[in-house]
C-alpha cells in the first residue's frame, strides 16, 4: 500500500474524531501498514542492539514489539498536538539488565553508536510521579529514517513497571497510560512501592490500608495461580524455531500465547485477532533466545503468572507488624499478621511455580507435579532438593521475623493475652506449612 507522511497524519486526525469508535476497514488497514513500515528498520536495530548488550551484560534480556493498535490510537486521542506520522515509539526495544550502572553504559554505547533524536529521556534522575524509571533512547535507523524507541531498564524498575500494568489489567485502571491521577490511592500506592527509600511509619501503613482495601495479594497470588500452568503447558508446544510470540488476555485475565517461526504469518494474525476484537490486550513481540522464565519477566503483564512483588512487600509487613505491636494497635497487628501468613503460603508454592519444567497442580493439602516428559529419579531428587532449600530460607527468616516480635511481645502487659494468644496460634500454623509439604509426582 503506497502512502504519504501527509496520508498518516490525516488517519491521525481522523482516529482522533472518531475517538477510537467505528474505524473504517480502510483506516485500520492504512494503520496497520504504517506500523509494519518499521518491521524492517526495528529487525535491524534490534540485531545490531543484542550484540552490543551482550558486550555490558550477556544475561541482559532484550526483547522487541511493534506498538499495538490499540495503544496507537488510544495516543493519538490522548495527546491532540502529536501528528501520527511523528509518533516515535511505535517501533520499540526493551532491554532488561540486572543494574543501574550497565543500563547506563548502554545508553552511552548507543549515543556512541548511533544518531540519536531528541534528548535522551533519563527517568531515572527524574521519575515520572507514578514512579516511572528507565532510560528512553529514539535511534535513527539510516537507510529508512524511522526512529526506533528503545527502553532500557534494571530488573527491580521493570517489576515494578510491570505491576502498573498488572493492575491495570486486574482493575481496570489506566495508571501506565494516565498515570498517577488516574486512580490517586493506587498511584500513590505504586510510587511508594517504587521508592528506594526506607517508607515512614505513615507510607508503610497506606501501603497496607491500600492491599487490605483492594484484596491486592489475594488478587494477584490467585490469578497468578490460575495462569501458571495455563501458559506452562502452552509453552511446552514452542517450536525449537519459533522465535515470534502472541500474546493475549483475555477479559477473564487468562493468557493466550501463540508462537511462530514466520513473522508475517504472526503479523497477520495479530491483525485479525485485533479486528476480531479491538479491545483485547494483545501483544506480538520476539524476544532473543527466548525462555518461559524471561517471557515471564519481560511480559509479566500479559503472562501474570508471577511477580516478586509478593515477596518484597512481605519485608515492609513485617516492619509494620513490628510497629503495630509496639504501639499497641492490636487490631492492626492481626490484620497484618494474617496478611503476612498468606505471603507465606503463597511463598512455598511460589518455590515451584518458578520452574519452568513442571506444572503444578493443587490436590487438598498435597501438590501433585506434572510435566510433558517423565520426570525421573535424578529430576525428582532435584526438585525435592530445591524445595528443601527454599523452604530452609523461608524458615530461616521466619523464625528470625518471630523472635523479633515475640521480644516485642514480653514488654505487653497481662491483659494483651488474646493477641498473644493470637500470635501463638497463626505462627504455628505458618510453621507448620512451612515445615511440611506433601509433594506427588504424576505418573506419565
Amino acid at each position: 500500500m503506497k502512502y504519504t507522511g501527509g496520508d498518516i497524519n490525516r488517519l491521525g486526525e481522523r482516529l482522533r474524531n472518531l475517538k477510537g469508535k467505528h474505524i473504517s476497514d480502510d483506516d485500520l488497514d492504512l494503520l496497520q501498514a504504517h506500523r509494519l513500515s518499521f518491521t524492517n528498520p526495528l529487525f535491524k536495530t534490534f540485531k545490531e542492539l543484542t550484540q552490543y548488550k551482550s558486550t555490558v551484560q550477556r544475561s541482559a534480556i532484550i526483547a522487541f514489539r511493534l506498538k499495538r493498535i490499540s495503544t496507537i490510537i488510544n495516543k493519538v486521542i490522548r495527546k491532540p498536538k502529536m501528528q501520527l506520522n511523528r509518533m516515535w515509539d511505535i517501533a520499540g526495544i526493551r532491554i532488561i539488565f540486572d543494574d543501574e550502572v550497565s543500563a547506563r553504559k548502554m545508553v552511552n554505547l548507543i549515543l556512541e553508536k548511533y544518531q540519536v533524536r531528541g534528548q535522551v529521556r533519563n527517568y531515572f534522575e527524574n521519575p515520572k510521579k507514578i514512579g516511572y524509571q528507565a532510560f528512553h533512547v529514539y535511534i535513527t535507523e539510516p537507510v529508512s529514517g524511522k526512529v526506533v524507541e528503545v527502553q532500557i531498564r534494571t530488573k527491580n524498575t521493570h517489576n515494578w513497571a510491570t505491576l502498573v500494568e498488572i493492575t491495570d489489567v486486574l482493575y481496570n485502571t489506566r495508571l501506565k497510560e494516565e498515570g498517577y491521577e488516574n486512580n490517586v490511592t493506587l498511584g500513590r500506592f505504586h510510587h511508594l512501592v517504587s521508592s528506594e527509600k526506607e517508607l515512614n511509619p505513615e507510607e508503610a501503613s497506606f501501603l497496607y490500608r491500600t492491599l487490605d482495601k483492594y484484596d491486592f495479594i489475594s488478587k494477584l497470588a490467585e490469578t497468578f495461580r490460575k495462569n501458571s500452568n495455563t501458559v506452562k503447558k502452552q509453552w511446552q508446544n514452542v517450536g525449537h524455531r519459533d522465535k515470534y510470540f502472541l500474546i493475549e488476555l483475555s477479559s477473564d485475565s487468562v493468557p493466550k500465547l501463540s508462537s511462530y517461526s514466520d513473522y508475517e504469518k504472526a503479523e497477520a494474525d495479530y491483525f485479525k485477532t485485533y479486528k476480531k476484537d479491538e479491545g483485547a490486550l494483545i501483544v506480538l513481540t520476539s524476544i532473543h533466545k527466548p525462555s518461559f522464565d524471561q517471557i515471564s519477566i519481560a511480559y509479566a503483564n500479559y503472562i501474570l503468572s508471577y511477580h516478586r512483588f509478593i515477596k518484597d512487600v512481605q519485608e515492609i509487613l513485617k516492619e509494620l507488624a513490628k510497629e503495630k505491636l509496639e504501639d499497641k494497635s492490636f487490631g492492626e497487628f492481626r490484620k497484618i499478621f494474617r496478611l503476612y501468613e498468606d505471603i507465606q503460603a503463597n511463598n512455598i508454592i511460589n518455590i515451584l511455580m518458578e520452574r519452568d519444567d513442571v506444572i503444578v497442580n493443587f490436590e487438598d493439602e498435597s501438590l501433585r507435579l506434572e510435566s510433558k516428559s517423565k520426570i525421573s529419579t535424578k529430576k525428582r531428587k532435584e526438585i525435592r532438593r530445591q524445595i528443601n532449600v527454599g523452604i530452609q530460607d523461608l524458615v530461616k527468616k521466619h523464625l528470625s521475623f518471630i523472635d523479633e516480635i515475640n521480644s516485642v511481645a514480653k514488654t505487653l502487659p497481662r491483659w494483651t493475652w488474646q493477641t498473644k494468644f493470637f500470635l501463638n496460634r497463626h505462627e504455628k500454623r505458618v510453621s507448620k506449612r512451612l515445615k511440611s509439604i506433601d509433594l506427588k509426582f504424576d505418573e506419565n
